[in-house]
């Protein structure tokens, strides 16, 4: 009986296709498997079980149109579902793996699997899982803007225009994956700089060529953008600095550029460290050091080949130079920046496998041994990310049922308060102020910054959606009453602060709980 490999749809896929897909689609399990096994409701998860998030009024207004289109079809709304949003998550990952190893045209097998490790277990996608309810629209933007790079890099006209349109949809749900496009199309520079012996000005109107696919990805987000603020009379929101895009000052977006370049190559923040967690930052300093012998080896082997080969050297040259700040380019988007925002630092990895997959050592034995030494680093980076993944998980698991306990034991306060019944109204002062300092802290998970598990699990207590958390994961809604009338009474004022004793009174014909 033939192999399932052999026969039906499998016939005719090449092998790299396969190997990016499957270890993506198999690595992801061992990376996410938690996050898809369990419901974790953190951050803004607590707030969005039924609801798509934040859409026009971010500059999100073709997320706005996804969960609309999500309604119709299937007539229920939206819904945060780990095991349904996750499985649909990692196809997409898989899908942009394969799309990456052929617009790239990776041709080892070894490096198209360790490829897909790393893009599985890359620890933005981690965060993303803990934002569940809005995962799947930003998977689907995340492969929308790598089709839309296919499409505009080795497409014509009419297919550049389809690239355009699909990168604008994608800015349009998550406006983070800009650098994607970026970087992969400064590595397609390089792809071309090495394929074709053709003069500078080719190359210059070809990559002037992608420069205004971009900008024209840009300027019609900008124009729908405008449009659905109009219609629904909406403004941006400060989230991020959306609203200040257009009113800063040149001085600082050169600045910005300045940041890009310094957070590749000597990264200060938390983002790099989650990005790269424990010794995985070894396996990224190895990689760079491998990227400028390989870089150098792939500009000599170009400039001595044919009369342009200075020039495309020369040009060579600009396209890795550029090459970091493509790859950090949110830091230049935003002055704010956060883990879930740099899902295109993974192109280093895939620079990385394309250098390494390229006939640049003299002899094929050494070339040999080179990729399956650089798909062993991605795959060993795919496993440290993948173990700090499941990391985060375990935070979430804990701090999820911390809290759970802790507003248990404030419902059963409540109700055994003398002369309370289910209508009696309970007021909350002082909410998302809580100091409990009897709350065990899981020290050991410290080192895990990555939004949205970079807190403790007061923060999930003093989260704006403590409410809703309550309801819905202790079912306790008692009947509320608004705070300010009693603020101010004095016994209220000379109330301890809860867990005291004393800090859950009945005054009157209502129950004040003082946080």
């Amino acid at each position: 009986m033939k192999g399932m490999a052999e026969t039906g749809i499998f016939r005719g896929i090449s092998p790299r296709i396969k190997a990016a897909f499957l270890s993506c689609l198999c690595f992801g399990l061992a990376a996410h498997g938690m996050g898809l096994l369990n419901k974790y409701s953190v951050h803004d998860d607590i707030f969005g079980l039924f609801w798509s998030g934040s859409t026009i009024s971010s500059g999100r207004w073709m997320l706005h149109v996804v969960g609309w289109l999500e309604s119709m079809l299937l007539w229920d709304g939206q819904y945060s579902l780990p095991l349904f949003n996750g499985l649909f998550a990692l196809v997409c990952l898989g899908a942009a793996a394969c799309l990456i190893v052929w617009l790239l045209d990776i041709r080892r097998p070894l490096l198209c699997g360790a490829l897909g490790c790393v893009l599985a277990a890359f620890p933005v996608i981690a965060g993303l899982f803990g934002y569940m309810f809005t995962l799947p629209y930003y998977m689907l933007a995340m492969l929308m803007m790598i089709s839309a790079a296919c499409l505009i890099l080795r497409g014509n006209w009419w297919r550049k225009g389809l690239g355009i349109l699909l990168g604008c949809c994608s800015v349009g749900i998550y406006q983070a994956f800009v650098p994607l496009l970026l970087s992969l199309a400064l590595i397609w520079d390089l792809k071309l700089l090495s394929e074709r012996a053709e003069p500078a000005g080719f190359y210059v109107k070809t990559f002037l060529a992608q420069l205004l696919c971009v900008l024209a990805v840009m300027a019609l987000y900008y124009a729908a953008n405008r449009f659905f603020l109009a219609k629904f009379g909406l403004e941006l929101n400060e989230y991020m600095g959306m609203n200040q895009q257009e009113s800063t000052p040149l001085s600082a977006y050169l600045s910005r550029v300045k940041t890009a370049y310094g957070e590749f190559f000597l990264p200060t923040r938390n983002v790099p460290a989650d990005m790269y967690p424990m010794h995985a930052w070894y396996v990224y300093l190895a990689m760079l050091v491998l990227d400028a012998v390989m870089g150098a080896l792939f500009l000599c082997r170009i400039g001595r080949d044919g009369k342009t080969g200075k020039a495309r050297a020369l040009l060579g040259v600009l396209v890795l130079a550029l090459f970091p700040l493509g790859c950090n380019f949110i830091y230049v988007m935003s002055d704010r920046v956060h883990g879930l925002m740099t899902f295109s630092l993974v192109s280093q990895a895939v620079l990385f496998a394309w250098l390494l997959d390229r006939p640049l050592l003299p002899r094929p034995g050494l070339r040999r041994a080179a990729s399956a030494a650089a798909a062993a680093m991605l795959g060993l980076m795919g496993v440290m990310d993948a173990r700090f993944d499941n990391q985060c998980y375990l935070k979430a698991a804990l701090q999820q049922q911390q809290a759970i306990s802790w507003f248990t034991a404030l419902a059963a306060q409540i109700r055994g308060t003398e002369g309370f019944s289910a209508d009696t109204p309970v007021v909350f002062l002082n909410p998302e102020e809580i100091r409990d300092q009897t709350l065990y802290h899981i020290g050991e998970l410290d080192f895990i910054h990555l939004p949205p598990y970079g807190g403790g699990t007061d923060e999930i207590l003093n989260s704006y959606a403590w409410r809703a958390f309550m309801e819905r994961w202790c079912g306790f809604s008692p009947a509320w009453a608004e705070e300010a009338p009693y603020a101010e009474l004095p016994e209220v004022r000379s109330m301890p602060h809860y867990p005291a004793d004393g800090s859950i009174r009945r005054i009157g014909d209502i129950i004040v709980v003082n946080f």
